[in-house]
């Protein structure tokens, strides 16, 4: 995340549509992207909350890597149910110059921020189950348990919920001291810690090549080793989406917006669909999600041909 005034952003915003309207494929731009979200929001919010339904309901799909995963669901899926109508509705008061469009747009920047934060936590929560999974085996069921998984999550949406009030009420000073700080320890942890999995795991595999190891200790190497590639690539992809976000508040401070225009509703877009992206990495990875999730369907009409 970066530190920016939600008043500029706005303003930015603001001066984007006026120049645009001497422009028609301003308008047409506006409209894809309405169209664009209005059809991947509810996709969006199907996904996560069956990933949700599949995890809780689910005993095999059950572990804690799965468990927090679902909990970066419940993000995913605000940001389809609250994120993404709001932006839809800025759009729409600003391609047509309806009033209150500026209201509208503070309310959009608060909720999508809030679960941004959200999201980041628990893409740290998730890397240090598996940092800890791999690293401290043997301390695993001590430090992971439910009763600390509840905790940590809770603290997140507090921690977010006051974020997202903070910028609400435009309290910039304290909002930028906090999203500066959450943005260094971010990076920092993530960085470090996939360091220390990439060696832990590079000795593992030197050690089953070299060593005659039970096979036990195998399948559990390679299981732990899997939901390490899931979490990978999550982060990989919230990397990928907010990457442009990253690019255009550098334009800003810089000052290079001005020779360089950015579309923002197609950045803000792109960064909203990593929501709809991460719930088919979970498919992609984990067949028995995929199947629980996709396979509902297909056996109630297989029931539905056995009863004809």
């Amino acid at each position: 995340m970066v530190n920016f005034s939600l008043t500029s952003f706005i303003k930015t915003t603001n001066i984007t549509r006026r120049e645009g309207d001497r422009d028609v494929s301003s308008m047409a731009d506006s409209i894809i992207i309405i169209i664009i979200n209005t059809i991947t929001f509810p996709c969006t919010v199907i996904l996560n909350v069956l990933v949700i339904k599949a995890v809780k309901t689910t005993s095999r799909l059950r572990t804690n890597n799965n468990i927090l995963l679902a909990c970066l669901a419940v993000t995913d899926a605000l940001t389809g149910l609250l994120g993404q109508p709001l932006f839809i509705l800025w759009r729409i008061f600003l391609t047509f110059g309806l009033s209150n469009s500026e209201t509208v747009g503070i309310s959009f920047i608060s909720s999508l921020l809030t679960t941004l934060v959200a999201s980041y936590f628990h893409l740290m929560l998730v890397t240090f189950e598996r940092l800890i999974a791999i690293k401290f085996t043997m301390q695993y069921s001590k430090i992971i348990t439910e009763k600390n998984m509840k905790i940590a999550v809770i603290v997140v949406w507090i921690i977010a919920s006051i974020y997202g009030v903070l910028r609400g009420m435009k309290k910039v000073l304290a909002a930028r001291s906090f999203t500066g700080l959450l943005t260094i320890s971010c990076i920092l942890f993530l960085t470090f810690a996939y360091l220390i999995m990439y060696r832990e795991t590079a000795r593992h595999k030197e050690k089953i090549k070299t060593q005659q190891l039970p096979q036990e200790d195998v399948e559990r190497f390679l299981k732990e080793n899997k939901a390490l590639k899931t979490t990978l690539f999550v982060v990989g992809a919230v990397l990928v989406f907010l990457l442009p976000v990253g690019f255009f508040f550098i334009f800003i401070v810089t000052g290079l917006y001005d020779i360089f225009p950015i579309n923002l509703p197609s950045i803000l877009t792109c960064a909203m669909l990593n929501s709809l992206v991460n719930p088919l990495i979970y498919c992609w990875r984990q067949k028995e999600m995929r199947n629980v999730i996709f396979g509902m369907r297909t056996h109630v009409v297989h029931l539905d041909i056995r009863n004809r």
